[in-house]
């Protein structure tokens, strides 16, 4: 897999979608302090002509209401079905999702969609590149199939071959012994992964053993990913471990922001692990050790 499996650029996705089999669209926006329904509310203000929206918080993810599966458990597959048919999504048609910069989520809908076997990629930059580049947005929403889909792709709800799996994860004992089998790459931002503070769960530190590399780095400025040199040298950790053929796993507060760093080794040809649950089902668990400092 390579940087082009993973991104379209906005000249690309001009061109595929004036092609005879464009690419389904799907505005995934979404932040963690955003209030319910924001995300929802900036797609009517203004998304890309054609794109349906997909909300993190109810098909991209659940809420099992036990702090041990962590805030951002992976999604339950009839739901998640269930959206994506709503969404217009169809086994036979690539998907190119988009956020904005700042964003993760358009990284957890690449490695959700992927992990449940659909064709995706991700439009580098997002919604703010698509407008630097002159294109316009629209408030108009588009029907579901309206393009005719063959009735067999949604007949009774049903969405073949909708199968989770096909990217590697981690459970918690797993994450626990995943430093001794490679690297286990902490992407959040450095204080809270020293234990300088906390502003989320009820334990501050990391996981014994791993490693930081924020995902703040994993971004240029314009929402863009960095360039490859500029990558290497950030994902440096993870890449040698994987030229050694160590194991390379990643996780975030909640299992969001991991999936970018997840999307970024992938761009090298790294299947990086994810670890769902990440630190907030790690901190819950009592029995689990937390380390501190750099």
């Amino acid at each position: 897999m390579s940087r082009a499996d993973i991104l379209v650029t906005v000249s690309e996705l001009v061109e595929a979608l004036a092609g005879a089999e464009p690419p389904t669209l799907l505005d995934v926006r979404w932040a963690l302090t955003d209030p319910p329904g924001a995300g929802r509310a900036r797609y009517a203000a203004g998304h890309l002509p054609g794109a349906a929206f997909l909300d993190l918080e109810t098909a991209l993810t659940r809420h099992t209401g036990d702090p041990r599966d962590g805030r951002h458990p992976l999604p339950d597959l009839d739901v998640l079905r269930e959206a994506l048919i709503a969404a217009g999504v169809r086994m036979i048609r690539q998907i190119v999702v988009y956020d904005e910069p700042g964003s993760f989520a358009a990284g957890r809908a690449w490695w959700v969609l992927r992990w449940v076997g659909l064709p995706v990629r991700v439009l580098d930059g997002g919604i703010t590149a698509w407008t630097a580049a002159g294109h316009p947005l629209t408030t108009a929403t588009t029907a579901p199939f309206a393009d005719a889909t063959p009735a067999r792709e949604v007949a009774n709800g049903a969405f073949p071959g909708l199968q989770s799996g096909q990217l590697p994860t981690l459970t918690t004992d797993e994450a626990a012994v995943a430093p001794r089998r490679g690297v286990l790459i902490d992407v959040r931002a450095p204080e809270r992964f020293r234990g300088d503070i906390e502003p989320i769960d009820p334990v501050a530190g990391h996981i014994p053993g791993a490693v930081n590399i924020p995902v703040a780095s994993l971004f240029a400025a314009d929402g863009t990913l960095p360039d490859e040199a500029t990558l290497r040298e950030r994902l440096a950790p993870a890449l040698a471990a994987a030229d050694c053929g160590a194991e390379v796993a990643t996780y975030c507060g909640s299992g969001v922001s991991a999936a970018q760093g997840v999307l970024a080794l992938a761009t090298f040809g790294v299947p990086a692990a994810l670890y769902p649950g990440s630190w907030s089902s790690w901190c819950h668990d009592p029995m689990r050790p937390v380390s501190t400092g750099p």
